[in-house]
């Protein structure tokens, strides 16, 4: 079993988030998390992500990129501990030409290959959250979790991301507020709602109405 969670519970600041969740993910799913702002879904990834933290690429909510530095740069860090301080700090200056050629690459998949140079401040919302995934991408792990990955997208990008995402790893465990893609790209729905998992079921097996259910 790659994620399992039995009669969890968590609270923040006194306000309970997650009650009483058990949820268990095999190897080879592609599960997608649904429910309203708020109702628990990025606890939900973040408890998931401190099981197999080595294997994971998790592309967060806020992106966590720096704004001071080039696009490349930014992909980059998603390697940094994989090199030493020196090589890190050559690179800023002079791209190593391996890297920079396998970011070329994932940069090209996302549509972002000309602005590799550009400054991350000055991209756009859809721009940096591309980037964000570029640079889970580039860390090469077999797991991908993601919270909202595609959301600043336009309809016709969200999918064409959100297919990488899905045929470059394993497994899958993705937050969403698009119930479309949520029902034409995962194998498996969540539905969260008041912190308690409420729907759990095959995507087939799933309408619009069962979703739109977790939004009343």
């Amino acid at each position: 079993m790659l994620f399992e969670l039995r009669h969890c519970s968590f609270s923040y600041h006194s306000k309970l988030v997650l009650d009483d969740i058990c949820l268990q993910i095999g190897t080879g799913e592609s599960v997608a998390i649904v429910g309203q702002s708020g109702v628990g879904k990025s606890t939900l990834l973040n408890l998931l992500a401190s099981q197999h933290s080595a294997n994971i690429a998790y592309c967060t909510q806020d992106r966590q990129l720096i704004s001071g530095l080039n696009c490349y740069n930014n992909i980059y860090l998603g390697k940094l501990a994989q090199f030493g301080a020196i090589k890190n700090l050559f690179n800023i200056l002079w791209p190593n030409p391996q890297a920079l050629q396998e970011v070329r690459a994932i940069a090209e998949q996302l549509s972002i290959d000309d602005k590799l140079q550009a400054s991350v401040g000055k991209l756009s919302g859809g721009q940096q959250q591309r980037v964000a995934v570029a640079r889970a991408f580039f860390q090469q792990r077999p797991i991908f979790l993601g919270d909202e990955p595609v959301a600043n997208l336009d309809s016709v990008k969200a999918q064409q991301v959100l297919q990488v995402i899905l045929e470059r790893h394993q497994s899958n465990v993705i937050a969403l507020h698009d119930r479309d893609l949520a029902l034409r790209y995962f194998d498996r729905i969540i539905g969260l709602k008041q912190g308690k998992i409420v729907l759990d079921a095959a995507a087939a097996d799933v309408s619009q109405q069962d979703l739109q259910q977790l939004y009343l």
